[in-house]
């Protein structure tokens, strides 16, 4: 069973305020990004990715909810710019999660959607970090070419938990190491952000 990842808001919203306002922000948008040895053809694991940052950014404004911030207005505004990107993400998912590729339960797409939700699910939340993740948010939505939202989702989710469980289904574990590097011109916020949280003592 995968282990909780508890998302530190009041760190990783300052990182992506910082992200989102480096100069690679605002530039083309970066090639997909797959590592080596992916279970996962290039166009599926970039399905999987703005899937999950979808996800992640949905989970972190309900937890901001219960501490009487609104972060959901915002996300929903992006997920209106972004409809289209965000749309051709789930539907490439929901047609990867099929019984050609080993998912025979047809509650599979439910399972990995709520573990996925669950990742994000704990860890610290206050309103100063809520508000950072809400000027973040409201940074993606203004660019609307997506070249800020395809960059800050490729330094939030390195590797996307489909990868994980396409890996699992043929016997081949994700290979430590393969973690791409998050683009040089963004600096020490995007490495730190990149990098996975620490899991919870006794989860």
């Amino acid at each position: 069973m995968m282990r909780r990842v508890p998302f530190a808001l009041a760190t990783r919203g300052a990182m992506l305020v910082a992200l989102c306002h480096a100069p690679l922000a605002q530039a083309a948008a970066p090639p997909p990004i797959s590592p080596p040895a992916s279970c996962l053809d290039s166009p599926t694991f970039e399905a999987a990715r703005f899937h999950q940052f979808q996800t992640m950014m949905m989970t972190v404004s309900l937890r901001c909810k219960s501490h009487g911030m609104d972060v959901e207005t915002s996300f929903s505004r992006m997920m209106i710019v972004h409809q289209g990107v965000f749309a051709a993400a789930d539907k490439a998912i929901r047609g990867y999660i099929s019984p050609a590729h080993g998912f025979a339960d047809k509650r599979a797409f439910d399972s990995y959607a709520t573990l996925v939700a669950n990742r994000y699910g704990g860890g610290a939340t206050n309103l100063q970090a809520c508000t950072a993740i809400d000027r973040a948010i409201k940074t993606v939505t203004a660019d609307i070419t997506g070249a800020t939202l395809r960059f800050v989702a490729t330094a939030m989710v390195a590797h996307p938990e489909m990868e994980r469980m396409a890996c699992a289904l043929v016997g081949q574990p994700t290979r430590p190491g393969t973690t791409p590097a998050p683009p040089a011109a963004a600096g020490a916020a995007t490495i730190a952000m990149a990098s996975p949280a620490a899991p919870r003592p006794g989860k």
